[in-house]
């Protein structure tokens, strides 16, 4: 990855500042020994062409009242006509376009959007609109109508209480209202008559009724069956301390920092990556969106104030996902924080970083970032990304008190190096109609301090999937105790060659691969010969593999690593009384009928029976992981575009 692309106007800007400072000065540069000193030198000879850096914050771009109604208009012809997903969309679009200042629309639009979600059974949504409508300021005079809809709504998730204190508030605001006198009682008898039903349930029912649920709490999880190891070859790595079986869940992770790739910024929340249902936008701008009033809170109580207004220069800048994840890692955290890890930082060890939390800052400053390893012409470039960066936060009021002698920029430009290694894809099955292929789409990055550690294998021995922005790891196959445990960063030993896989590793991560696949050699899928079935070798501690030709009537093969005879005959009876091909059908057909756990379950189990006979590389080994693969990504983020068959 890099920090920007061919587009976009800084490529332009890095390419002018480069002549700018002329040959002296850039070796000047070349020979600077920290990252704290390249961002002082450049920050301090960036205003030789500053005015070629079109920087600056638009607030309230794309906010329109007059589209906004238009968008509301269209939404109640359908929700006249019970179109409530059209209605649904309209009304999303509409609280988008809104500005700030218009409260008293967005209160109207509210109840509106309220109802349609009432109508979609989506209760939680229709609760959390009518609070906001009464926040931004629903008519006195109607606010009778929006407590007696929360009174309904929560008999509907049978919450008899709530719904009893809710039908009273009615009955205190039909006072207010402009109904005749004759009309006020007769609705408050009504309701009284409607409360005493609802409360007489509720007497009888409330031994029955369970208690209501807190919010869930997150838990992350890391298999106690790991260890994380180093040695000056591999450098830290993830080790299995105890046998580890296929389809084993051995980490889940929430990120330190995460982002969406634009492409997305108007489909997915900004804050956790769920598709959006039910709009909550940026007061403020129209480029992220929210998925509920908690992430929304999350967004505008930390990153996203300093973000709002430059995302739209970030991206016409050509910026990468490297570049936003870089500056969000210091956006969503005071400066105040960063101060006072000031004299830590440079001192870190694994004892201090494996026992923080992922969302503690030490825990991403210790990853690689390979800097001597980056040639100084690409260096000064990624400085200067690290100043543009700075400029943003700085720009943005990020730090109001402390003095800018250039340590938040220093943090920037190490984050930058560290995201571009250690950063990980957040990605999406999409998939047209269902039961199709499903293909998997990175919709944003994040950075995971935990799987981070996990080192690369063309034959990796996990695959991760996604929730929102929590990773989920599983083994795909037997990992013995003292081995390490592998994930990918790219190309599989199956689908490309040798030595293309490691001049892809060597260019993106700079090093050279020395896995199992490319120490032995092994060929790709389509180059594997189905002729030669690859025994194990039944030695107490051997694991060579037997080279066993079908076409051969010798049966006793000697083994050469341990010299033991070996009768194949017997390997042979194993496998057919496994019953390999009536298993893998099994597991595929519980696939295709989404019982994704049960046919996870029927892969390992052939996974654990081929290991104890078979060695790879071998197609059926390969298929079976993929399998195991398949039902992964589809217990994670899953997306239909057109859901049902009918349309």
């Amino acid at each position: 990855m890099e920090v920007c692309n061919e587009t976009g106007y800084f490529q332009k800007y890095a390419k002018k500042f480069r002549r700018a400072i002329g040959e002296k000065e850039f070796e000047r540069f070349a020979n600077l020994a920290s990252d704290r000193e390249r961002f002082t030198f450049v920050n301090e000879l960036k205003w030789r062409v500053v005015n070629d850096l079109p920087l600056e914050r638009t607030l309230n771009e794309g906010k329109c009242l007059e589209n906004a109604l238009a968008c509301e208009a269209e939404g109640q012809l359908l929700q006249n006509a019970a179109d409530w997903p059209g209605a649904l969309r309209c009304y999303n679009r509409c609280y988008l376009l809104l500005p700030e200042e218009c409260g008293h629309e967005k209160a109207l639009l509210l109840d509106k959007r309220s109802q349609v979600l009432f109508q979609l059974n989506k209760y939680d949504q229709s609760l959390e609109d009518l609070d906001r409508a009464i926040a931004f300021g629903y008519p006195q005079e109607l606010r009778h109508e929006l407590w007696e809809r929360k009174a309904r709504l929560f008999q509907q998730k049978r919450d008899l209480k709530s719904a009893i204190e809710c039908f009273d508030q009615t009955v205190d605001w039909l006072s207010r209202s402009k109904l005749t006198p004759e009309e006020r009682t007769g609705r408050i008898e009504e309701l009284k008559k409607i409360t005493d039903v609802v409360y007489y349930q509720y007497k009888n029912l409330q031994k029955y009724l369970e208690p209501p649920r807190g919010a869930r709490v997150f838990h992350p999880h890391l298999d106690g069956g790991i260890q994380y190891a180093s040695n000056e070859t591999d450098g830290r790595f993830a080790m299995a301390q105890a046998n580890l079986k296929p389809n084993q869940l051995i980490l889940k992770e929430r990120p330190h920092a995460a982002v969406l790739v634009r492409e997305y910024s108007a489909t997915h929340c900004s804050h956790c990556f769920e598709r959006i249902e039910v709009l909550h936008p940026c007061p403020i701008c129209v480029d992220v969106v929210f998925c509920c009033g908690r992430c929304e809170r999350s967004a505008l109580g930390s990153y996203h104030r300093f973000e709002c207004g430059f995302l739209r220069s970030l991206w016409g800048s050509g910026a990468t996902i490297v570049s936003h994840l870089a500056l969000r890692i210091i956006a969503q955290k005071p400066c105040t924080y960063f101060e006072a890890l000031r004299e830590e930082l440079t001192n870190l060890s694994p004892a201090v970083t494996d026992k923080l939390p992922s969302d503690d800052y030490r825990t991403v400053f210790q990853l690689v970032t390979h800097s001597d390893k980056r040639n100084p012409e690409d260096y000064l470039v990624w400085t200067l990304m690290a100043t543009m960066l700075n400029s943003i936060l700085r720009l943005g009021n990020y730090s109001t008190t402390q003095p800018d002698d250039g340590f938040i920029g220093y943090l920037v430009l190490h984050n930058l190096q560290v995201v571009n290694y250690s950063a990980h894809d957040v990605s999406e099955v999409q998939r047209k109609r269902p039961n199709e292929a499903g293909k998997s789409v990175a919709i944003g990055a994040a950075l995971y301090p935990l799987l981070a550690l996990f080192n690369h294998s063309c034959d990796p021995g996990i695959v991760r999937y996604f929730t929102g922005t929590t990773v989920h790891v599983r083994t795909i196959k037997n990992i013995a105790a003292g081995t390490i445990i592998a994930e990918n960063y790219g190309p599989l030993y199956t689908a490309m060659a040798r030595t293309e896989r490691r001049q892809s590793l060597a260019s993106n991560y700079k090093f050279e691969c020395h896995c199992d696949a490319c120490e032995a050699g092994w060929p790709k899928y389509a180059d594997m010969d189905e002729s030669v079935i690859r025994f194990r070798c039944t030695g107490h501690t051997c694991q060579e593999a037997l080279l066993f030709e079908l076409a051969s009537e010798t049966y006793v093969i000697r083994c050469r690593a341990c010299g033991e005879m070996v009768d194949i005959r017997e390997r042979i009876k194993l496998l057919q009384e496994a019953n390999m091909l009536c298993r893998f059908n099994e597991a595929s057909h519980l696939y295709r009928v989404g019982l994704y756990e049960h046919a996870l379950s029927k892969y390992a189990a052939i996974m654990i029976i081929m290991d104890q006979i078979l060695v790879p590389p071998y197609r059926d080994y390969h298929l079976c992981q993929q399998g195991i693969r398949r039902c992964c990504l589809d217990l994670g983020a899953c997306y239909v575009e057109w859901p049902t068959a009918e349309k």
